[in-house]
């Protein structure tokens, strides 16, 4: 990597590249750096994907700023010219707005900063780009990343447990289950994982998926594991094929039948 000491500050510097075609948005995001990151030295500037390949391999940066939309090839499309996908460099993702890429990277737990970059959001990504915990399953999560682009109607998510991030595959995920600050996630072999995620965040990271929809404050599920539906109760049980159940709020009950009916499944 091309780490300085910087002796006046006494903290490392850090290099840096640009990518974006756009040559504005390449101009804001340096004087935004200059101004938030003095530790942050940009050492060159790429207007596509073939260039930015060149700049890596030949000036080793630190980090990457990354615009994913750019003519030809996409940014995500750089991953393919390193073996393994294994870029040697800290990727930080800029986008002005791409539905499906966004989704990508949610599910692969990898931050991004949506355009206009807000001075806090910049920040915060630079610190977690140089923290050394961080780079360590980065590599992993970038594999994770080219996988989900490739597949649509399945994905890989990324979890954060006590031991590091797991990846499993979203039509494993039986439900999840909200704990306070946290949210159980139930998978159909009747496993089940603690994650220190809430309910809102799986909710965002899943909610392009059809099959996922909340039938109740606490649980979100995919409803291809549902075994049966009775409708005992307030609202009725839902019955996996894990054999474990749940229940349906009153509040939810309309819409998870419309979602049922809607996609085909006969209970």
């Amino acid at each position: 990597m091309n780490r300085t000491e910087n002796t006046e500050s006494n903290r490392l510097t850090y290099s840096a590249i640009l990518v974006d075609d756009a040559e504005p948005a390449r101009e804001l995001l340096r004087l935004m750096i200059t101004e938030l990151a003095p530790n942050v030295k940009i050492i060159g500037e790429a207007e596509n994907v073939d260039h930015a390949i060149e700049l890596i391999r030949n000036l080793n940066p630190d980090i990457v700023f990354l615009d994913i939309k750019m003519p030809g090839k996409t940014g995500l499309q750089l991953f393919d010219e390193f073996e393994d996908k294994k870029v040697p460099s800290e990727i930080i993702f800029t986008t002005a707005y791409n539905e499906y890429a966004i989704q990508a990277l949610k599910l692969s737990a990898i931050d991004y900063l949506l355009k206009p970059i807000q001075e806090n959001e910049l920040v915060e990504a630079i610190k977690k780009a140089i923290s050394t915990s961080e780079r360590k399953q980065h590599a992993e999560k970038y594999k994770v990343l080219v996988s989900n682009l490739k597949q649509k109607e399945n994905g890989i998510l990324s979890i954060p447990l006590n031991y590091g991030n797991e990846y499993i595959k979203v039509n494993d995920i039986e439900f999840i289950e909200a704990e306070r600050a946290y949210s159980y996630i139930h998978l159909n072999d009747a496993t089940s994982k603690l994650v220190s995620k809430n309910m809102g965040y799986f909710e965002d990271v899943l909610q392009h998926f059809d099959s996922f929809i909340k039938p109740h404050r606490s649980y979100f599920i995919n409803i291809d594991h549902i075994q049966t539906f009775s409708k005992k109760g307030e609202g009725g049980i839902i019955s996996f094929k894990s054999g474990k159940k749940i229940e349906v709020s009153r509040n939810y009950r309309k819409q998870l039948l419309e979602k049922l009916s809607f996609l085909g499944h006969s209970l």
